[in-house]
C-alpha cells in the first residue's frame, strides 16, 4: 500500500495536499480514494475560516492520465457552517487548492490541459488528441471550455477596423471590430448602428485611425465617439465603391458611345479576294511532319505486309496488341492517306481523283 501511494503521488501530484487512502488497479482506468485532512476552511462568499463540519460527501474528480489510462479521484470533502451570522451563505463546502474547484468534475490540471488543446484545436481535432492520451472529453465539452473563457483584454489600440457581418443574412447582422496592427478581433458588437459604435469607442479612448465601410452609420457613430480620430475607408470598399461609379458613369453616357463621326470611324478593312492558303494537317504550325503521320505509315504497311502472308485479321489483332477493328480498318484501307485526317482537297490530290 505504501509503494502504491508514493507512486499515485509520483504520478498526480495534487494529491500532496490530500490523504491517499486507497489505489485500485482496475486494468483500463486507475482509482484513488482519498479524504481531506485540513481542520477548518474558509468560506467562499466572506472568507470567514471555519472549523464546525456540517457533514461530509464524495465527489469524483478526473484527473491527468497515467501511462495512458485514465485516472479517477475518488475524495471525501467536508461541508462546514459559516460562524458569521450576516453571511448569507450558511453552510459550504471545502475545496482543496490545486485540485478542486467549486462544480468541477476534474482536476484542475486535467482542465488546464484541456483548455490549451482547445485553444489549439477546438473540438473535434482536440478530442481526438486526447483520447490518444488517454482523457476523455468529447467536441461538445471542448466547445463549453472555450464559453467559458473570459474575453481577452482588448488594450491600448491605435488603428481600429470596423465592418459588419450577417449572423443571418437579411435578418440578423452584427459589427465587428479589429486591432489593424495584431490583425486580431477585439469585440462584437450585436448590431449595426451608430450608437453602438459611438458607446465602444466612448469606452475605449486612444484611437487614432478608423477604417471602415462607407456605410454612414459606422460614419455618425465614429463622429460621435471618437471626433479626433481619422476616418478612412479601407481597401475592398475603395475598389468597390470605383467600381459601382465606373458602371454608373458608363450607364450615363452609354449613348454617346454610338454617336460617332464618319471622320472618328477606321477605314473598312480590305479583304482579300483569294483564300488563304489552308495548311495541310498531317504538318504542325512550324511546317513539319506530325508524328502521328509516320505511325500510322508504318503501321498501315506492317498490316498490309502480314494480309499478303495470309494472316487473319485476329491473329493479326494479337500479334500486334491492336483493337480488332482498327486491324480491319487498316487492312480495308487501299492506302494510308485514307486513315489519316486530310481535307477533301488534299485527299483527291494525293488519290488523283475529284472530291465528292
Amino acid at each position: 500500500m505504501g509503494n502504491a501511494v508514493c507512486c499515485a503521488r509520483v504520478f498526480v501530484p495534487d494529491l500532496n495536499d490530500v490523504l491517499i487512502q486507497d489505489v485500485d488497479d482496475l486494468g483500463d482506468a486507475v482509482m484513488v480514494t482519498a479524504r481531506t485532512t485540513a481542520k477548518e476552511a474558509g468560506c467562499p462568499s466572506c472568507g470567514t475560516v471555519s472549523a464546525r463540519v456540517h457533514s461530509r460527501y464524495r465527489r469524483v474528480l478526473d484527473g491527468l492520465a497515467a501511462g495512458g489510462r485514465p485516472v479517477s479521484i475518488s475524495l471525501v470533502v467536508r461541508r462546514f457552517f459559516c460562524r458569521e451570522t450576516e453571511c448569507s451563505q450558511r453552510i459550504f463546502a471545502e475545496q482543496v487548492a490545486g485540485l478542486t474547484t467549486r462544480y468541477a468534475r476534474r482536476t484542475t490540471a486535467l482542465r488546464e490541459l484541456l483548455t490549451s488543446v482547445a485553444i489549439a484545436l477546438a473540438g473535434r481535432a482536440g478530442a481526438r488528441l486526447t483520447a490518444v492520451a488517454g482523457v476523455a472529453a468529447g467536441r461538445s465539452s471542448f466547445l463549453r471550455i472555450l464559453r467559458s473563457l473570459p474575453d481577452p483584454e482588448v488594450g491600448e489600440i491605435r488603428l481600429l477596423g470596423v465592418n459588419d457581418f450577417a449572423k443571418r443574412r437579411g435578418s440578423s447582422y452584427a459589427t465587428i471590430l479589429i486591432d489593424l496592427e495584431s490583425r486580431r478581433p477585439v469585440d462584437i458588437l450585436d448590431g449595426r448602428t451608430s450608437a453602438h459604435l459611438a458607446q465602444w469607442l466612448k469606452a475605449h479612448p486612444g484611437i487614432k485611425v478608423i477604417c471602415r465601410d462607407r456605410a454612414g452609420a459606422y460614419a455618425d457613430g465614429a463622429r460621435e465617439g471618437a471626433p479626433d480620430a481619422i476616418q478612412c475607408a479601407d481597401r475592398w470598399h475603395l475598389w468597390s465603391n470605383l467600381g459601382d461609379a465606373l458602371e454608373k458613369t458608363v450607364r450615363a453616357h452609354r449613348a454617346r458611345l454610338d454617336e460617332t463621326t464618319e471622320a472618328d470611324q477606321d477605314p473598312p478593312i480590305q479583304e482579300d479576294t483569294e483564300p488563304p492558303a489552308e495548311r495541310p494537317r498531317t504538318l504542325d504550325s512550324g511546317g513539319n511532319e506530325r508524328p502521328f503521320v509516320d505511325r500510322t505509315r508504318t503501321r498501315y504497311t506492317r498490316i498490309q505486309q502480314l494480309k499478303a502472308r495470309g494472316a487473319s485479321l485476329n491473329s493479326i489483332s494479337r500479334d500486334l496488341g491492336l483493337a480488332f477493328r482498327t486491324v480491319q480498318r487498316f487492312a480495308n484501307a487501299a492506302s494510308a492517306d485514307e486513315l489519316l485526317p486530310l481535307s477533301s482537297t488534299e485527299l483527291a490530290s494525293s488519290t488523283g481523283s475529284s472530291p465528292t
